[in-house]
């Protein structure tokens, strides 16, 4: 499948607040109330969402450029930082705050080895999300792609019609109902939900069913499905994109990564089996490292992996 209607526009960009991760890793269990559980490992980094899948397509060597929020509280200091190392061009656009509030999501993760990972995450009260700016949707409608996780039909709309394709990630929720998100996703050129997301989205018993249930409202949908690869649609047809095989030290940020190498290709012109391979590739190198962006992808070992596994 080529890429049809292709504009001249030639960058990646992403519409979020960062996030800053407290990682707390090599814990044997989850502290009780009123416990301490002690580990020696303890990582600060960005953490996932569109920056992530940004960072990502920006070190396989996409151009890009972010919209945020930063203020000057020490959590946006540490931001800044994080995407200065990173070389991510990035606005900072105004948005209302509670006071004494810092527009910095800041998660502490803690991460058992082999069983899984729990979170406390702390999120500002803003309308970035939901009251952009004329400006802000200008400055991200001049690129070809924009990687968004927060829904919001209006924004979809003006960047469709701008000629920017939004590539869409949806967080889970107890109510999460595809019929809700139809207008929504109606400005959405390339949906990847989780397995889990879609079955909850679709109501579907199976995710070949889920995925054929999302293509009815969704130009190009994705199924992530963790180590065992992702489904999509390439002509009406369900392919299967198999997983790369890495040996895995922490899931975090794993679908973000996915999300990042699959924007990267469409940038490329390549065709979606192709974009979803790669994305299988950057999903799985995310995970052999602590946190979302420890471990670096190349196209290089894209590339020999391919040749190998020919």
């Amino acid at each position: 499948m080529k890429q049809e209607g292709l504009t001249m526009k030639s960058e990646i960009s992403a519409l979020n607040l960062v996030t800053l991760d407290f990682i707390y890793s090599g814990i044997h269990r989850l502290p009780g109330l009123g416990e301490e559980v002690a580990t020696g490992h303890l990582t600060l980094s960005l953490g996932g969402g569109p920056i992530a899948s940004l960072i990502t397509a920006s070190r396989l060597g996409a151009k890009v450029r972010l919209a945020t929020c930063l203020g000057q509280d020490r959590f946006s200091m540490i931001a800044r930082d994080f995407l200065e190392q990173e070389s991510i061009p990035y606005r900072s656009f105004p948005a209302s705050l509670a006071e004494g509030q810092s527009p910095v999501n800041v998660t502490s993760v803690m991460s058992i080895p082999g069983v899984d990972r729990s979170f406390v995450s702390y999120f500002p009260t803003t309308d970035f999300y939901s009251a952009p700016s004329p400006e802000l949707v200008r400055y991200i409608g001049d690129s070809a792609y924009c990687i968004a996780s927060s829904p919001n039909a209006a924004l979809f709309h003006a960047l469709q019609e701008s000629g920017c394709r939004v590539i869409y990630d949806v967080g889970w929720s107890d109510d999460l109902c595809i019929e809700r998100l139809k207008d929504v996703l109606s400005a959405v050129y390339l949906f990847a939900p989780n397995e889990k997301e879609a079955l909850k989205l679709t109501g579907a018993e199976d995710v070949r069913s889920a995925l054929l249930e999302m293509a009815a409202y969704v130009r190009h949908p994705i199924v992530k499905l963790g180590k065992r690869g992702a489904l999509f649609l390439q002509e009406d047809e369900i392919v299967h994109a198999e997983p790369v095989a890495f040996d895995t030290v922490d899931s975090t940020g794993a679908g973000d990564a996915f999300l990042g190498g699959v924007t990267f290709g469409l940038l490329q012109g390549w065709d979606l089996r192709r974009c979803v391979e790669l994305g299988n590739y950057t999903g799985g190198k995310a995970t052999t490292g602590i946190g979302c962006l420890t471990s670096k992808a190349s196209i290089a070992e894209f590339e020999e992996l391919c040749r190998k596994s020919k």
